[in-house]
Order: C-alpha cells, then structure tokens, then sequence
C-alpha cells in the first residue's frame, strides 16, 4: 500500500516537473544558439545515464558534471528539458534494450514508470534549483572564464544538486526493497564521492565550448565517453572479482558453520545466512527427504524475507521431487508453467517467474534439496548462481549426514559413518584429526593430495616424527614448525578459542592454503584432540592479485592518452590565445590520436565482453585471400618504411575464398602484423602468407604471421593469448608495451569462426633444428566450401 501511495507521488511529481518546464519554456522560450548545445549535452547525459554503474541499489555515473555543464552553457530552461528527457530515454532504452545493454531488468512495467519519473524529477529539480542559487548570488551565464570568486558559488550548486537529488530517490529506495535501502546508507559516502569529484570538471567543459568551440568540446565528449564505458567495464570485472572472493569466502564461512553444529536446524539456518549473503534469498527453503517413510520435510522455509513453517508432506510430483529423483541441479530462468508442463511435474503451491534448486548429495540418493525462487523477476538467477548453490549443498551434505548420525542408534551410526566416508573422500578441503599427542587419526584423501604423500602412510603417524624414508616430518610438510603448533595449542586451551587459522604456501604442490586448527571437545568440554582443515586458497588470492593487477594496467593505459589529451587541450588555448595556426593543428592531432588510443582500448575491451558471451553477430562473407593480406599489409607501410623492415606475402596458388567476417579478421590480421612489427628489429623482415590446410583440413586455410623477433619461451606460449598478459621478460620487450588485449582478441575472433590459433617459436625446439629467431602465429580459417546451403 505505501509503495503504491510512493509510486503516484512520484508520478505526479513528474507531471508537475513537466508543466514547470513548459512554463518556463513559456516564459522565457530558448533562442536558435541554443539548440546545438542542448543537443550535444542532451547526447551526453543519455549515453552517461545509460551506461553508467549500477551499484547499491542504483546507479551512478558522469551524469551530474555533464548536466551542470550543460546549465552553466545554455541556462535552466534547455537544461532542464535535456534532463527531463535524458531520464525518459533512459527508461525507455531499459524497457527496450535492457538485456542487450546488460542493464538491469525491470519487469514491472508500473515500477519502471515509476523509476523514469524518479530520476527525471530528481534530475531536473537538481540542476533547476541547484542553478537558480548559483545565479542568485551572482553566477553568470553563459560561464567563460572562471574566476576566484565563482568558486564558491560552484561549490554550492554542486553540493545543492547532490543532496537534493539523493533526498529526491531517497523514498523510492525506502519502498522498494529494505536490503536495497541498506546497502544504498552504507555506500552513500562512496556515492557521493562517485558523482560529487567529476563536478569538479564542470567548469572546464563549459569553458572549453564556450571558449574553443565545437571541436575542443567534441574530443572533450569522447574523452568523456571512454572514461564512461571504461569505468563500467572496470566496475563490472571488479564486481566479478568480489563476487568471486565473496563465494569463496561464504563457502568457508558455511564449512566453519556447518562443521561446529549436530543440529539440523542450526544447519540448516547457516546455509540460509549464507546464501543471503550471495544472491537474493527472500524466498528460500531446504526440503530433506526420509526414504523409510517417503516423506519430505522442510527444516527451513522463508517466504517474503521472513521465515514460515511448512509441513512435511508425502513425496509427490512436483519440483522438489524432480530434482530429489534426477539427483542433478535444475534452473529455470523464465516460463516456469510451460516448463513444467514439460517436464511433466505438478504445480505445488505459488508459480514462481525464476527457480533454481540443487539436490543435497549422498552417498547414493539425495539426501535433499536447497532452493530459491523469485516471484517478481525472471532471470533473477543464472549458473553461477547454480554452481555456488551446489558447493554450498555439497558442504552441507556432510553436516546434515552428521546430524542424523548424531540421532540415530549404534547399528545407524556404522552405517552412516561409511557414507560420511565417501564424502570425506570427494571433499576439496583437507581433513586432518589428531589426537592430543598429535597421532593423527583420520586424514583424507584430499589432505594427503596436499601433501603429497600416500594416503595410506598418513593413519597413526606422529606428525612430528621422521618418515621411514628418511624425508622431512609431516609438520614440515604442513609448513607447520612444531614450535608453532604448539604455541597455538596452547593458546587454544588457555584462552578457550574456537581456532586458529592461518596462510601457508605447502612446499609439495607450491599453492596457498588456509590452515584450521580446531580443538576436538569431549562430553566433560575437554580436549580429546585436535582437527586441522586445509583449505586451498590459491585462487581466491590470485583474484585478488588479478584485479589488483587489471586495475594498475587499465589505469597505466589510460594515463598516458589522458594526459596528452589533457596537456593539449591547455596547449590549444595558448595556441588560440597566440593564434598560432601550425601549433593548434599539432595539438589537434596529438589529442585525436590520444582520444583514437583510448577508443581501440574501449572497443578491445566490448569486442572481448561480446566475443566471451557470445553476443556478437558475425557477418561471414566470400572474401579473398590476396586481397584481404595485401590492404592488411598496406596499412603498415609508414610505419615499416621509418623501421626499415620489409613485408612480404606469400600466397599458395589457386587457393579458394574464405568465408569469414572480412572486418573481424581484418582487425585479427591487423593485431598480428602490429604485433610483429614491434618485437622485429630494425632492417629484419615479416611474412605474411597463407596455404591450403592439406589433407587433415582440406575445408580450411592456414594464415601465418612470421616475424624475426626474439621468440617466445616455451612456458609463455599458452600464456600470450590470455587477456591482459604481457612478456615480463627483458629478452622479449619490443618498441612499446601493449595493452595485453591484441592475442586474447584474436583467439577469440579466429574460434568464434570455428578456428584455431597458436604460437610457433624456435625456443621451444631442438637446438639441432632451430632455424634462427622469431615466431609464427597460426590461424586455420573456413574457405568457402564450408559456407552453409542458402
């Protein structure tokens, strides 16, 4: 009821926002000279609203800064409409494109009404109000020069149109959803400093077009428009990053949780804590089946956010039952009706518009199944969703298995021990129980995968002692000093700690892994032992590592065409000022070529996003294959003539047509002539060449890239063509670093038309039959007897 009474309250503001601007249009109606400005910044606020970052419940973006530039160029009343309308086009691009945009969807079409009027009042009383304080005391516009005394009234109309924008959607996120309103609170300073910075750059756009013109300003817009798209790039691989390194540490958390309790129902609750943690879980439920009685109970259920009881009922037909009898996941995106009808499954209660449910592994059936559902969005789930789930029910399997160990009689508990066994055999995590002189008593097989040792040589070994062959102590190869365990023992036991956890690099496989050591209590809450988990955590530091990594590259890329173009725009006012006309056109191109480097950067990093999600169309084509090498290698020609390097084709005769993408593969040869003119010394020479793929491949054709460059040593060859890989190697260095994109984007272009490419280089070859320096980069491509039937 009160998002209904929120939603009208936001739709008459809206309205009332449009009847203001239209009589202000009225009042004092925008001149010709205005309309070209309004255009280019109304262009400009789509495109940053649009793709902008989508973060705590909404988004954030360049947004502000274009629109106080914009009201500081042309005043209120043509800014006020590009904001009112930038918003409308937002909404309608998110109902239209969403998913094509990778924008989030919003199925309810009242809610997405609601969300365009929101942001349309909030940006247009923003920039209206903001700006008539500004003016009030003392502002001018349009705005030239900026003066000392203007910076505080520019202060003051940044700071005016953030807070009130903010308190503006501030109820839109109070009814939508609490959690949204949550995160939207605790990330508001970020926010705020997101937006607020850029703000800062205002004044120097207005400046630019009012005192440049059109061109300054046009490169200013790209400049504008690749910092957007790299920073929602860069948002969303970071949120990919952190999304990661959360799974893997709630999976811990969930093993700590889960191996600390025998109660089914504690069980049961920290999966549930967990999972809500990681996606949205505000209908949830565990259901675990009893064969002897065929019957299935739902420990836990939560409907709405709030938890319910259900009863247990008798196994019938319908999802749960699905997938307690396939034992595999099952995920339903959308048309969960048709699907089920499909499957020939009953409804059960409430039709959902998104399912996903995992089954409880067990030693021979499903012990159960963990689900969540959505009945607002569909599409509210996807695999990775899935995977996450199915670690998270495999983690609880072990638990729920000791819980009914726990109920069960003697003759039960034998039974059940062994299953527990099977599963202590599949688990990643390595498992080591001592007991308090340090004899171990049950170690896994993963533990002894670890430690590379057999797992039979592990059972009532002290881990202190020296093996039979003479090798170091199992301690040494826990990378655990004895004086340490014991000082950690002895911590345990005096300060009552749960445990202590710890990061070694284990010597045997050379990888990162967490150490636990927990103390094992016995009926009087003493220790009768101790249990150490080994738990692999390479790959959560190496994420960590990567974006760490990712991050410093694409700001090192973007550092140096940022500041050229920076430095140019300062030199073309001087070079205005002086009228100096051969140094204004040397800025141009300086800033052009800048702008285009960012841009090449911008499109590897969309073209490798669409090529991995399989989003871009390809338009093959007969294309031929002296043609296509001759205007690649042309377009070199400058650039090899200053080096002194030569080109050369070499093309087999009577070779037939390829059927590809000519502006894909173009862009693929480009890549790869580009990258072997740089590491090819100066007076050496590139070959470029084709053949028949001969009798393995008579369909296809083979392309090379030969260059007379170092090489590339054997263990980097599988390595050049992930994203964002350089040569570390001093022997390897060519003119000028890349960006580490160029080979990522070729593999993938050349596979997305069912090709191949790899690397041949003489280092990794016999010193017998090395023929001298330098590598060769491969592709097989289809020819033309390999076009479909029209």
């Amino acid at each position: 009821m009160i998002q209904r009474h929120v939603y009208r309250a936001y739709w008459l503001a809206g309205i009332v926002a449009l009847i203001i601007l239209v009589w202000l249009t009225i009042v004092s109606p925008p001149t010709a000279s205005q309309l070209l400005p309004v255009a280019l910044f109304g262009t400009l606020i789509v495109f940053t609203d649009v793709f902008g970052v989508y973060l705590a419940g909404g988004a954030v973006s360049l947004l502000p800064m274009i629109t106080v530039a914009a009201y500081l160029v042309t005043g209120p009343v043509p800014t006020g409409w590009a904001a009112f309308g930038g918003s409308v086009i937002h909404a309608l691009v998110r109902y239209r494109w969403a998913d094509r945009l990778r924008l989030p969807r919003v199925t309810d079409p009242s809610e997405l009404v609601t969300i365009g009027a929101a942001n349309a009042v909030a940006h247009t009383a923003s920039v209206l109000v903001g700006g008539a304080i500004f003016q009030s005391l003392g502002g001018a516009i349009p705005l030239t020069v900026v003066e000392s005394s203007d910076v505080l009234l520019l202060v003051t109309f940044a700071f005016t149109y953030l807070v009130i924008n903010h308190l503006t959607l501030l109820p839109i996120m109070t009814v939508r959803d609490p959690d949204v309103l949550q995160r939207y609170l605790e990330s508001l300073p970020a926010l705020i400093l997101y937006e607020g910075w850029p703000l800062a750059m205002a004044p120097l756009m207005a400046s630019i077009y009012t005192r440049l013109g059109i061109v300054q300003f046009a490169l200013f817009g790209l400049g504008v428009i690749a910092a957007s798209l790299i920073t929602r790039n860069l948002a969303r691989t970071s949120r990919r990053v952190e999304r990661r390194v959360q799974e893997l540490s709630s999976l811990q958390a969930v093993g700590r949780a889960l191996s600390a309790s025998l109660d089914v129902e504690a069980v049961v609750s920290a999966i549930y804590d967990q999972v809500a943690r990681l996606m949205s879980a505000r209908n949830f439920y565990v259901a675990l089946y009893a064969p002897d009685v065929d019957e299935v109970s739902f420990p836990l259920a939560v409907e709405d956010g709030e938890r319910v009881r259900w009863r247990s009922r008798r196994a019938g037909s319908g999802l749960t039952e699905y997938v307690l009898r396939t034992g595999e996941p099952l995920l339903i995106r959308g048309g969960v009706e048709d699907t089920l009808e499909g499957l020939g499954v009953a409804p059960i209660g409430r039709t959902a518009e998104c399912w996903l449910g995992v089954p409880i592994p067990g030693a021979e059936n499903a012990l159960g199944v963990i689900t969540v559902q959505s009945y607002e969005a569909a599409g509210a789930y996807d695999v990775s969703h899935q995977a996450v789930l199915a670690t998270i029910a495999t983690q609880a399997a072990v638990a729920i298995q000791n819980a009914r160990l726990y109920a069960r009689t003697d003759e039960a508990l034998a039974r059940r021990v062994q299953e527990l066994d099977s599963i202590l055999r599949t688990t990643q995590e390595g498992i080591l129980l001592l007991d308090r002189d340090w004899r171990i008593v049950t170690a896994n097989r993963a533990l002894a995968r670890f430690l590379g040792v057999p797992q039979l040589e592990l059972s009532g070994r002290l881990l202190h002692a020296a093996r039979s062959d003479g090798d170091e102590s199992l301690l040494a190869l826990l990378a655990y000093p004895a004086e340490d365990l014991r000082a950690d023992c002895r911590a345990l036991v005096e300060r009552d700690e749960a445990l202590k956890r710890q990061v070694a690099i284990l010597p045997a496989v050379g990888r990162h892994v967490e150490r636990t050591l927990t103390p094992v209590r016995g009926e009087a809450h003493s220790i009768v032992g101790w249990l150490l988990v080994l738990r692999d955590a390479t790959e959560e530091i190496e994420l960590s590592r990567l974006k760490d990594d990712m991050t410093h590259m694409l700001v090192h890329d973007l550092r140096s065409p940022l500041t050229v173009l920076d430095n140019s725009v300062a030199l073309m006012e001087e070079a205005f000022a002086e009228r100096d006309e051969e140094l204004f056109r040397l800025v141009v191109g300086m800033a052009r070529r800048s702008g285009q480097r960012m841009l090449t950067l911008v499109d590897d990093l969309l073209d490798i996003g669409e090529l991995e999600s399989d989003k871009l169309e390809l338009m093959p084509e007969a294309v031929d294959v002296g043609a296509l090498l001759r205007e690649s290698i042309a377009q070199f020609s400058a650039l090899v003539t200053s080096a002194e390097i030569s080109l050369e084709t070499s093309i087999a005769p009577d070779l037939p047509a390829l059927y590809v993408d000519p502006s894909l593969i173009a862009r693929v040869l480009s890549n790869l002539l580009d990258n072997a003119i740089k590491f090819t010394p100066n007076g050496g020479r590139v070959q470029l060449w084709a053949r028949a793929g001969g009798v393995t491949a008579p369909d296809r054709l083979l392309i090379g890239v030969q260059d007379e460059g170092p090489g590339i040593p054997a263990e980097a060859q599988n390595k050049v063509f992930e994203k964002f890989y350089r040569a570390s190697s001093e022997s390897v260095k060519g003119r000028r670093s890349g960006s580490g994109l160029g080979l990522a984007f070729c593999k993938l272009a050349v596979e997305s038309h069912g090709g191949e490419i790899w690397v041949e280089s003489p280092s990794n070859t016999d010193e017998k039959a090395r023929l001298g320096p330098g590598s060769t980069f491969v592709m097989t491509l289809p020819s033309v007897s390999l076009r479909p039937p029209t």
